[in-house]
C-alpha cells in the first residue's frame, strides 16, 4: 500500500477522534493521491457513504466522483437539514444539477442550531447561485454572533462590522437579567 493511501485511510477514511477531526475534512489527503490511489479511495468513500457523517459525501464532492451519484441521490431521500444540504452540495459539485440549488434553500431555514448554520454557512457559499448568496446575505444579520460573523466570511467580505455591531450588545441570558440591578 502507497503512503499516501495509508495516510488517507488513517487520517481521512478511518479519523473518528477529536484531534483528527477538529480541523475540518482534510480534503488536500484526497489531493496528494495519484490517479490509481484516488480510485481505491473513491471506492473506499462510496462504500462508506451514509448520513451519520459528512466527510465521505464530502469527499466525493471534492473529487467530483460521478461514480458517488446514485449513493448520493440515494443518501439524499433519507436526509435532512444540515446533512441534506452537504450531500446537495456534494451532487451540485459533481454534476451540477441545480435542482440541488432548492434543496439548500428549502433546508437551510429549518436548522435552528447554531453550530449547524455555521456549518451550512461554508456550505452554501459553494453554490454559484444569486438566491443562495442573497440567503448569505441575510443570514449576515442573524441575532447570533457566530452565524452573522461566518456567513459574512463565507460571503468574502470584512468581518469587522460584525464584530462592532455585536461589540456592544447585552446579553440576555437569564442570569444577566436576574443580576441586572447589580450590573448597573
Amino acid at each position: 500500500m502507497s503512503s499516501g493511501l495509508k495516510i488517507f485511510r488513517e487520517d481521512f477514511l478511518n479519523a473518528n477522534t477529536w484531534p483528527q477531526r477538529k480541523d475540518g475534512v482534510p480534503l488536500d489527503l484526497l489531493d496528494n493521491l495519484n490517479s490509481d490511489e484516488l480510485r481505491v479511495a473513491e471506492n473506499e468513500l462510496i462504500a462508506i457513504a451514509d448520513t451519520k457523517d459528512d466527510w465521505p459525501i464530502k469527499g466525493l464532492g471534492h473529487i467530483k466522483s460521478e461514480k458517488s451519484l446514485p449513493k448520493l441521490y440515494e443518501l439524499l431521500k433519507r436526509s435532512k437539514k444540515l446533512m441534506k444540504v452537504t450531500i446537495a452540495e456534494a451532487i451540485y459539485q459533481i454534476c451540477g444539477d441545480e435542482q440541488m440549488i432548492n434543496i439548500a434553500l428549502t433546508e437551510t431555514p429549518k436548522i435552528s442550531n447554531e453550530f449547524a448554520l455555521i456549518d451550512v454557512m461554508y456550505t452554501l457559499s459553494k453554490f454559484q447561485d444569486g438566491r443562495v448568496k442573497n440567503l448569505l446575505n441575510d443570514y449576515r444579520n442573524h441575532t447570533k454572533y457566530l452565524v452573522a460573523y461566518n456567513a459574512t466570511q463565507a460571503l468574502g467580505l470584512p468581518t469587522e462590522p460584525v464584530v462592532d455591531k455585536f461589540r456592544d450588545h447585552k446579553p440576555t441570558s437569564f442570569w444577566n437579567r436576574i443580576t441586572s440591578p447589580w450590573n448597573n
